[in-house]
């Protein structure tokens, strides 16, 4: 088992994740230390230089995109050398059915405290069952900026409600500028609407079971009079790695036998 993440909140969101299917916090009811306040600052100023999500067709999105490996009973999270994105077209029709291929997080934020923290506290308020606790997970994780203007909304990809995939996502504010809109949506199987609540503050969260709910966020606009404004959100996910199946020459099945391996099961 972990040991108890630097990062904590009470009542945990987990309690709500498992009844409902989501959940939602305020960044200002998480306790967190005053070394990992400086290192989510940052992380907040990082934004600033972001590149251009080269799939985004109106050119206001700024992405980047990194995977780490967690490795639960040892409480260690280490970054992972490949940073390609796939979603099954059905899940993202906007732009899933293609290899994404993102710029991944420069070292120096691949290694900041604080974001490494938040993936320790985030997976332990996952409602994995016992066994994936000495299971190595594929975490993935988002940096976004996306940036309105004066008759440039800020679109979410899918503009949908939708499933992303993965078994669980943390979806937290990192900051907001200069905005209207922007509600998050969180309804169940049959499109059935559970919430819509707009993240306002840092580290405002909604965290989502993939299997029990879709989620959306609603359009971003600029704020009256003024010439543009910005939405940053860190998103993290989490998926147990699937065992591999070794097969001998010539195909002898009797000769199979299954160790784990590096590769996500949706890949």
């Amino acid at each position: 088992m972990m040991h108890g993440p630097k990062i904590s909140i009470e009542p945990r969101p987990r309690n709500d994740l498992e009844r409902q299917g989501y959940a939602c916090f305020k960044g200002r009811d998480l306790a967190i230390s005053p070394l990992l306040k400086r290192e989510l600052s940052l992380l907040l100023d990082s934004y600033e230089t972001f590149p251009l999500d080269q799939y985004c067709k109106s050119a206001n999105r700024y992405r980047r995109h990194s995977r780490y490996v967690l490795l639960p009973w040892l409480n260690l999270v280490e970054p992972r050398p490949i940073s390609q994105y796939t979603q099954d077209r059905q899940l993202n029709p906007t732009d899933g059915g293609v290899i994404r291929n993102f710029e991944r997080l420069t070292k120096e934020m691949e290694a900041n405290g604080f974001l490494r923290e938040m993936i320790l506290f985030d997976f332990s308020n996952t409602t994995f069952t016992e066994d994936i606790w000495s299971t190595p997970v594929d975490v993935g994780v988002h940096m976004i900026r996306v940036v309105a203007r004066s008759g440039l909304p800020g679109v979410s990809s899918p503009n949908m409600l939708h499933k992303d995939g993965e078994p669980f996502t943390f979806i937290h504010l990192m900051r907001r500028h200069r905005l209207v809109g922007g509600a998050s949506l969180v309804a169940d199987n049959d499109m059935r609407p559970l919430v819509r609540i707009t993240l306002a503050d840092c580290l405002d969260t909604v965290v989502v079971s993939d299997n029990d709910v879709f989620h959306h966020v609603e359009p971003v606009e600029v704020a009256p009079g003024e010439p543009e404004g910005h939405r940053d959100v860190l998103l993290i996910d989490f998926t147990p790695m699937s065992p591999m199946t070794l097969r001998a020459p010539g195909g002898n099945r009797t000769a199979q036998r299954r160790v784990k391996a590096a590769e996500p099961a949706y890949s």
